[in-house]
């Protein structure tokens, strides 16, 4: 059997299952096996595969078909350029997420020399896989202090394995919230649980099904976790201190809202690709807190 005649049956079983985007997680998985780019796999579809590769995308897509996320099952995903890897107990890094990263490193691109000499410090909490404080750090090649911290043990244990695995300079804290923190950040930055409870019932099965609770949950409102950030923060944040959030589609107003209220300033919305609120940033000044 051919790459192409192989593609084709096991994408049918897929999309027989109500699989989304099966066309493009068939290439994927192909991709996986094959080992190699979809590309170079194009050139290759007239190949005859061996009995082991359509055994191993067989099983594969056997799984697949559960609604389990190709991100676990290959136990990797790209996020800013570098492949993590991932593990069922924690959050996949998703796309939208990169423009966290990409607001944190163009914040950090403005600042000035500490009058101490002292390097900067970031903290990413619920830090989940590790992907926001870990791409933030490659990508200002250490030029900071950066701490990753969560409550999860394997949240933990995968921050860990992804930091050796990128050669990234970075601690990990296990901590619930702050409770472990010590001393001042020049920003703080935070992916939390935001999903309202009776919404996740509601979600795709690949979420509602496989992802964790724990890293979606933000219990009956959605906003615990951000209210308990946005209050808790001003002790941990140097004055004009940054904090950056990722938020739910919905949420902007209220997140507004409770930064407003604990005497944040200069907040900031802005838009993922397709237009939805996604991310929001402001600084504390404690000076103008009355």
């Amino acid at each position: 059997m051919t790459w192409q005649a192989l593609m084709k049956e096991e994408l049918e079983r897929l999309r027989q299952a109500d699989i989304p985007e099966a066309d493009s997680d068939i290439r994927l998985l192909a991709m996986d096996v094959a080992g190699c780019t979809y590309s170079t796999l194009i050139l290759r579809m007239a190949e005859e595969v061996t009995e082991k590769q359509a055994q191993r995308l067989h099983a594969y897509v056997t799984e697949r078909m559960t609604h389990k996320p190709c991100q676990y099952i290959l136990g990797t995903q790209e996020f800013m350029g570098y492949e993590f890897a991932t593990a069922e107990e924690v959050l996949i890094p998703r796309p939208e997420t990169e423009l966290l990263v990409e607001e944190a490193c163009r914040i950090a691109e403005n600042w000035k020399d500490t009058p101490d000499g002292r390097k900067r410090r970031v903290l990413d909490l619920c830090c989940g896989s590790g992907c926001i404080g870990i791409s933030f750090s490659k990508l200002r090649h250490g030029r900071d202090l950066v701490e990753l911290a969560d409550i999860s043990d394997a949240a933990i244990t995968l921050t860990k394995k992804n930091r050796e695995r990128l050669q990234a300079d970075c601690a990990v804290i296990q901590t619930d919230l702050f409770m472990q923190i010590e001393g001042k950040y020049d920003m703080i930055v935070s992916n939390p649980p935001y999903i309202r409870t009776d919404e996740i019932p509601k979600l795709m099965a690949e979420v509602r099904d496989f992802e964790p609770h724990l890293a979606l949950d933000g219990k009956a409102d959605g906003l615990y976790f951000y209210d308990k950030i946005i209050r808790e923060a001003r002790e941990y944040l140097y004055e004009d201190g940054y904090i950056l959030f990722e938020i739910g589609q919905d949420q902007l107003d209220a997140v507004r809202g409770l930064l407003v209220e604990n005497g944040y300033t200069d907040i900031k919305g802005i838009k993922d690709y397709a237009g939805l609120d996604r991310i929001v940033t402001a600084r504390y000044l404690k000076s103008c807190v009355q």
